[in-house]
């Protein structure tokens, strides 16, 4: 799959079979074909009747010698074929055919400004990577790893302290220092119930820090930090988040059991636990299973919603988390939800299976929303206690898991992106206690039972963590150079035109050091007025932009109330279908795919459209400010590139959003279905409409704060960065005058020490650009 399709889908939403012959597609590239192409790919799920019913498109369609499509799945398959066909083959002079296109087809208002510039953006000249562009050589430039890169940025941090004069500056490069050493990368751990979680992890930590000696049969969400002194906090569920459990229990067996359990134990002493606030408690480590322990009696395991662990591990040293989470089968479907919050903000996830068990549905089911739904870009499915079977059987149980994916994703009409799915995935068996020998120095054990070190498969997991989290395409890693590599180049910039100033200062006589200072204080209050204008008109637009996040959450609201009348038309739909053919009621199964899918697939478009919407609102903001800035001879970024708002917001609105449980909605909506009869569609239509309705608010609520939230934190971040050429400005003001004051204020020193001077700025100067050479360099 190319980058460009790849996009297309995700962008787009694309759902479909692979039900048409579109071989004729792929030789199909000549200025007549694309005309056609720009046309079919214009056509979405909105409007699609009105083209797949004309037979002038039908006729196009025939052109291109493809059956025409006669559904939204079929048409879609087109779609991702023309557009996967075009990234993978297009020169310059075909995506000008294309974008030629778009832009009658929009002259024509066949297609508004809003489509035209989603559907433009599919075929960037610069992100497709065109053939053409592309040097033909034998030797491919060798990336360097994170950690090396790391390492060289902190020396030549510690190189520029000696140079870096300016105060402000010198803060600035401590900031800089901070930020590329608090870095955190988390690895998420999920899994079924004895899976074998604790056993990797203790092998991996070198230590049983979690298991049956601290924490056996953890009920909660465990946090393991690294800290020169271990440490325990529990975390417990506050006054809103135990309410939620109250209302799902009242639907859910399991959880109605798990509610009452814990009123019986506690009774009176539960309002001491459950707050407004979370309470959190620092508790001996060693007395951790008392609070984690589904075993034991005193339960506090049902109040605990998370637990934040310390450790002195090497591995952990790293800057390395780890987030171990309960069980996937717990019943507790709020742990689920934490689960899922934290497991979305993770760098890259473990999932491990016991080979005995082979892939649950739920492990399929978890597997397939992490990579789909939760933008999980790195996945490792570890199979453990693979001492226990032989190499046949691990093959076995890994051809048993891909093949369950592929009947999960056709069962969701989404086995088109298998490819996608699999690509994401590893597979690396496990021998955990074995490798726990290994790593406890009890490794005579382990030797004896015929188990090296290499022979467990711990090493290959390290190896593909440290890889994946510090190695060449750490793509966290690549975000964290590229920051500091821009501060850094920003900071060496401002610091070289300072010295160059002051070395310019060294050829003046006192008369012209004075007539400068006096012409400096005259044009200083006029550019104050300048910049003060600027910073007003900033501020302007800030406020805007906070107006304008109010209009998407009315947005949002208004998209998520649509949403629940697809749900209901959905299930609606399928109910009458299965009376009128299969003269029975809906199949449950299918059902509880149709409510799912739905639900998942209607947030992401939303988000999407959400995501889209607040970017163009950006990009308008950021124009706006270049040309003031171009105006006043400043630039914001480089001199030569255009403002890029989508370059701010790369990573951002891609996860988070689908973490609330449905197992409540699904269950109610099953349950009417299964009620159901022919004769009383209506009354069904309307029982469903009010469960929806009612099980939706706290998603609605979730979503719309969640967004509101990411909003304003990305807005501040935004602002923050237009506002850096203003700041850096009044700075230079700022330096130049005091260094002026302070040159008159020592001519007569630095009169006679003027070429001792002039020799030290000059090689301080030097010295700056050959760094600021070397960090250009790095990548």
């Amino acid at each position: 799959m190319s980058l460009a399709s790849d996009y297309f889908l995700l962008y787009h939403g694309l759902i479909f079979e692979k039900s048409l012959d579109l071989e004729p597609l792929r030789d199909n590239l000549d200025d007549n074909h694309l005309t056609i192409f720009a046309l079919i790919i214009c056509a979405n799920r909105k409007n699609y009747n009105k083209f797949i019913n004309l037979e002038s498109f039908k006729d196009l369609c025939r052109q291109l010698d493809i059956k025409p499509p006669t559904s939204l799945s079929e048409l879609n398959h087109i779609q991702y074929e023309i557009v996967d066909n075009i990234a993978k083959n297009s020169t310059k002079n075909s995506l000008d055919t294309i974008h030629n296109s778009l832009s009658y087809l929009k002259d024509q208002h066949i297609i508004n400004q809003e489509s035209y510039t989603k559907l433009t953006s599919l075929f960037d000249y610069k992100e497709l990577n065109l053939n053409i562009e592309k040097i033909d050589t034998k030797e491919e430039i060798e990336k360097i790893s994170y950690k090396d890169l790391k390492a060289n940025f902190e020396n030549l941090i510690r190189d520029l302290q000696e140079y870096i004069k300016n105060s402000e500056l010198k803060n600035e490069l401590a900031t800089i220092n901070e930020y590329l050493n608090n870095q955190k990368f988390s690895i998420g751990i999920t899994g079924v119930m004895n899976a074998g979680k604790s056993t990797m992890l203790n092998a991996l930590m070198g230590k049983e820090i979690l298991g049956s000696a601290v924490v056996p049969e953890t009920a909660n969400l465990t946090i393991v930090k690294h800290n020169p002194t271990p440490n325990a906090k529990v975390f417990y569920w506050d006054k809103k988040e135990w309410e939620k459990i109250e209302n799902s229990a009242k639907n859910l067996e399991s959880m109605r059991e798990f509610v009452e359990e814990t009123k019986r134990v506690f009774k009176d002493d539960l309002k001491n636990y459950i707050k407004d606030s979370s309470r959190f408690d620092e508790v001996d480590i060693n007395d951790l299973k008392s609070y984690t322990s589904a075993d034991h009696s005193g339960k506090k395991c049902n109040l605990v919603k998370y637990v934040e662990l310390g450790a002195d591990l090497k591995f952990l040293s790293d800057g390395i988390e780890i987030v171990d989470t309960p069980g996937l089968d717990d019943p507790v479907i709020q742990r689920e939800e934490i689960t899922k919050e934290y497991i979305s903000k993770c760098d890259m996830m473990l999932h491990l299976m016991n080979v005995s068990q082979s892939a649950t549905l739920k492990d399929v089911e978890f597997i397939i929303d992490a990579v789909l739904y939760q933008n999980i870009s790195k996945l490792l499915v570890v199979i453990t206690r693979a001492d226990t079977v032989s190499k046949k059987s691990l093959e076995e149980v890994i051809n048993y898991t891909k093949t369950s994916i592929q009947r999960q994703l056709k069962a969701q009409n989404k086995d088109s992106q298998l490819d996608h799915i699999l690509k994401s995935i590893k597979f690396i068996p496990i021998s955990g206690y074995m490798a726990l020998l290994h790593r406890t120095g009890r490794e005579d054990e382990a030797l004896k039972a015929g188990f090296k070190i290499e022979d467990t498969g711990i090493l290959e997991i390290e190896e593909y963590l440290y890889e994946s989290l510090f190695g060449t395409n750490s793509q966290k890693g690549d975000l964290v150079i590229q920051s500091t590599k821009t501060q850094l180049i920003r900071l060496l910039e401002k610091q070289i035109s300072f010295f160059n100033y002051e070395l310019k200062l060294l050829g003046k006589s006192k008369d012209e050091l004075e007539a400068e200072l006096s012409e400096l204080k005259k044009n200083k209050e006029k550019k104050q007025r300048v910049l003060f204008s600027i910073k007003e008109d900033i501020n302007f637009y800030k406020s805007d932009a906070k107006n304008y996040i109010e209009s998407l959450d009315t947005f949002l609201q208004s998209e998520l109330i649509e949403l629940q009348n697809v749900v209901k038309q959905r299930v609606i739909n399928d109910v009458r279908y299965s009376f009128q053919k299969d003269k029975k009621r809906a199949d449950e199964q299918r059902v509880k795919i149709i409510v799912q899918t739905a639900i998942k697939d209607g947030i992401i478009d939303i988000i999407r459209d959400y995501r889209y919407k607040f970017i163009k609102k950006s990009q308008t903001i950021g124009e706006q400010c270049e040309q003031k800035y171009h105006d006043l001879g400043f630039t914001l970024g480089h001199k030569n590139d255009n403002f890029d708002a989508r370059g701010f917001f790369q990573d951002d609105f891609k996860s988070g959003f689908l973490t609330s449980s449905n197992e409540v909605l699904v269950n109610l909506i099953v349950k009417e279905t299964n009620n159901s009869k022919e004769s009383k569609l209506n009354e069904l239509e309307r029982a469903l409409q009010d469960i929806i309705k009612s099980e939706f608010e706290p998603i609605v609520k979730d979503i719309q704060s969640k967004a509101k939230s990411l909003s304003q934190i990305l807005i501040d971040n935004f602002f923050k960065t237009l506002n850096t050429p203003v700041i850096a400005y009044e700075q230079k003001i700022k330096n130049d005058e005091e260094t002026l004051e302070k040159e008159l204020q020592n001519f007569k020193e630095n009169d006679e020490n003027r070429a001792k001077n002039s020799v030290l700025i000059h090689q301080n100067i030097k010295k700056l650009e050959s760094i600021l050479i070397d960090i250009k360099g790095l990548n």
